[in-house]
């Protein structure tokens, strides 16, 4: 009888053998993921290296290896070897990879059997071969799965362990079945040592114990934050995530863990909510805080029926510690204004930063409205009381305005405004005091408002003026000098005085383009009346305060004087004691600037002030312009008569000239002619006038008779 040989059964056979092997693998929990032609993949390979083998003899020697899985390795890779990683980069487990080799090596024996009913002797010696080489192939197939598990069971542990998060796996009683590197030195113990512990034991990771148990009856992961304190008081946050292993029965065999120190992260998400809620200099409550808790209290205040107050606090005099001294002292003096202002209110009050030098204070469940106004108080005399900067004493005060909600407003939308209205009645009124809210600071405020935008157009609509003084030389009663006065045409309300609008201009940022453009007009008439007379006229105009001691350089006045050349010699800046008071290197350097231009510097309204006369000629102060008070005052009384003509006399001591303000009377004139002053200027000579008026003085060259002065 002619019978196949094992190996060309093999070969001949190989597709039926491998449709019977794939049915049974197919069959597999880990197969079902994979396609048939990845389930063949290298099961032909293996067949036709055994039908190959069977071809050649062997020696007894070579048979025992086979048998124990122990052969030669080749120089390559097998196709038992490709099997077996495949397999376990498929998710294979062991069991299912030797499952594989016995459905193989059943369908050979089924369908040789099959097709050899009579197979004669040699035929089972083929079989012992091919199930031989079947064993070789199996133990090639798991050596390969086998370290291919180790390899990546070492890349894993590498990975986790170079990490400096916790990374374990528990059972469920919480005992270590693995842990990385980090967990071993957080437990201060051997990684070799670690399965022997559990999670339980002292450590800063102790109570996830008590979670295991939620993770174990759910079979569904958890994470969460826990905190954890040091022996020394410090707190530490960490962040945790537990999850199931779950095996094919559906029990937890396992529990694979994470834990990580977000203690610097935590802190890092405190600074960012703190910068949005938080002043950075103060520490206080912003305005977004403050907004909010404003209207919190608003509520509480509508269900208990008791009222809350509102205080909105500015610092009289912060802006000139801050341009004399530096934003540094500023900023030191802002940071225990704050300190005080909490210190004298409630813990469940608020104090929040509004910006710049404004505070607020929510004053929550007022009992008695009698309360308010004793915070109010005390928060004035503190901010009174000298504060210490950089070595130094500074003196500022506190301006403050009070609303009630809800007496003063139905919804806790306007207090703010309110609060705001009567802090600048506080302030009008020279600060440190405090100012409750009524309807007609309402009303005051918005005609402020309103003026200051009908004050935003005036310039650009040709609606300022300037008029013009004559300052007269008491000795030969010519006009010699002029001071340039500001005057706002009002459409409807007329000619308006500077002392009705100037303020306005100051706090609405105007007081700048306004000075510069009064500085033109004096430039350019002082060239015109120079060329009339045949002689250098001077004009004096008034700088701002606020403008002359900022820390801005004086820009627009040095942009001016080098377009104006030899003319910028006809003007001389007058600016108030307050000006020079503490001043500032910045101030000293803008006096240098002016007098290096060859402008001249006067000091007006002087005698209400503080002024050290020897202190002003440090300054290279020219003239002296004693204030009418002193005039008016000297008739009337013979100490401040005294007082006025010593300052006279000091004054040319030092070099200076001076000029008299607000001469109403020829007694006035007469008085100061004999006391040596220099010059004067007032009613008596003639009121401020339009330039083509005051051209007409020029060429008369005198002043009129006081009748006609205060008729024109």
């Amino acid at each position: 009888m002619n019978t196949l040989k094992l190996s060309d059964f093999l070969r001949k056979d190989i597709n039926p053998i491998l449709d019977a092997w794939e049915r049974f693998a197919g069959a597999l929990p880990s197969a079902k993921r994979m396609n048939p032609a990845a389930l063949r993949d290298h099961a032909r390979g293996m067949l036709e290296t055994i039908a190959a083998d069977l071809d050649h003899s062997q020696s007894a020697q070579e048979q025992i290896e086979k048998s124990q899985g122990r052969a030669p390795h080749a120089n390559h890779e097998t196709e038992a070897e490709l099997h077996g990683a495949g397999r376990g980069a498929a998710g294979f487990s062991v069991m299912e990879g030797l499952s594989e080799f016995r459905a193989l090596r059943a369908s050979v024996m089924r369908l040789w059997a099959q097709s050899n009913p009579d197979a004669p002797p040699h035929i089972d010696e083929d079989l012992v071969r091919f199930n031989e080489a079947i064993d070789q192939a199996l133990a090639e197939s798991i050596a390969r799965y086998s370290s291919d598990k180790e390899t990546t069971t070492r890349l894993f542990d590498t990975l986790l362990s170079s990490s400096q998060d916790l990374n374990f796996i528990l059972d469920a009683n919480g005992n270590f079945i693995y842990a990385n590197r980090a967990m071993a030195d957080l437990y201060g113990i051997a990684l070799c040592d670690l399965p022997s512990r559990n999670i339980a034991a002292n450590g800063p990771i102790a109570d996830v114990q008590q979670k295991l148990h939620k993770v174990v009856d759910t079979r569904r992961a958890i994470r969460g934050e826990m905190p954890h304190e040091l022996p020394d008081g410090a707190e530490l946050t960490y962040e945790y995530l537990l999850a199931p292993v779950v095996n094919p029965q559906g029990n937890v065999e396992a529990i694979a863990g994470m834990v990580r120190d977000i203690t610097e992260h935590k802190a890092h998400e405190e600074n960012i909510r703190r910068s949005a809620n938080f002043d950075a200099l103060t520490g206080l409550p912003n305005r977004n805080v403050f907004r909010d808790r404003l209207e919190q209290e608003a509520k509480r205040s509508d269900r208990t029926g008791l009222p809350m107050a509102l205080l909105f606090i500015d610092l009289d005099g912060f802006k000139g510690v801050n341009d004399r001294f530096g934003h540094d002292a500023g900023d030191a003096l802002l940071q225990q204004a704050a300190l005080r202002v909490v210190a004298c209110v409630r813990g469940t009050d608020t104090v929040a930063r509004m910006g710049g030098d404004e505070f607020t204070v929510i004053l929550a469940e007022i009992n008695n409205l009698r309360h308010i106004e004793i915070v109010a108080q005390k928060i004035v005399e503190e901010l009174a009381k000298p504060f210490t900067i950089a070595g130094r004493d500074v003196n500022i005060t506190g301006s403050i305005g009070i609303t009630v909600y809800p007496h003063d407003s139905a919804t806790h939308a306007d207090l703010l405004g309110n609060a705001d209205q009567a802090m600048y009645e506080a302030k009008h009124a020279r600060g440190n005091r405090f100012s409750f809210y009524c309807a007609d600071l309402r009303d005051a405020a918005w005609t402020r408002l309103k003026v200051i935008e009908e004050l935003r157009n005036a310039l650009p609509g040709g609606e300022l003026r300037v008029h013009y003084q004559p300052i007269v030389d008491l000795s030969s009663g010519t006009i010699l000098k002029a001071e340039a006065l500001l005057r706002w045409k009002h459409p409807q309300a007329g000619l308006m005085l500077p002392e009705s609008f100037v303020a306005l201009a100051e706090e609405a940022g105007l007081i700048g383009a306004i000075d510069e453009w009064v500085l033109g007009e004096a430039v350019s008439r002082a060239r015109e009346w120079s060329e009339l007379l045949g002689t250098a006229f001077e004009i004096g105009v008034n700088n701002s305060a606020t403008e002359f001691v900022g820390r801005e350089p004086m820009k627009r006045w040095d942009a001016h004087v080098a377009r104006s050349g030899p003319a910028a010699n006809g003007i001389s800046v007058e600016m108030s004691e307050g000006a020079l008071e503490n001043a500032s290197p910045m101030v000293v350097e803008k006096l240098k600037a002016l007098h290096d231009a060859g402008i001249r510097l006067a000091i007006d309204r002087f005698g209400t002030g503080c002024s050290s006369m020897a202190r002003l000629k440090e300054f290279g102060v020219d003239y002296l312009k004693m204030d009418k008070s002193l005039v008016h005052g000297a008739l009337a009384s013979a100490d401040r008569r005294t007082v006025a003509e010593a300052a006279i006399v000091m004054a040319h001591m030092l070099g200076l000239k001076v000029i008299a303000e607000g001469v109403e009377s020829v007694e006035q004139r007469d008085w100061l002619k004999t006391a040596g002053c220099d010059y004067a200027q007032g009613y008596y000579f003639s009121d401020a006038v339009p330039p083509r008026d005051f051209a007409n003085l020029l060429r008369q060259n005198r002043y009129p008779p006081l009748s006609q002065a205060m008729h024109s």
